[in-house]
């Protein structure tokens, strides 16, 4: 029963706190970017990241060179 009890506060809370999640309007409201702009910088950051991944693979598997 008490585990009935918390899962209703806990919903209850989620739904009090909804209406934070608003979009305001005026001064507070950033533009969004353009989808192409917004394309461009994360397959660039996607493609930063998996350079970085390679790199890493790369030196932690060096082979020694006694071999």
């Amino acid at each position: 029963m008490r585990l009935t009890g918390l899962l209703a506060a806990a919903v209850g809370a989620g739904l009090a706190a909804a209406p934070a999640w608003a979009d305001h309007a005026g001064g507070l409201r950033a533009d969004g970017w353009s989808p192409l702009t917004a394309a461009l910088v994360f397959g660039g950051l996607a493609l930063l990241v998996g350079a970085v991944v390679v790199i890493l693979v790369t030196v932690f598997t060096k082979r020694d060179s006694s071999e």
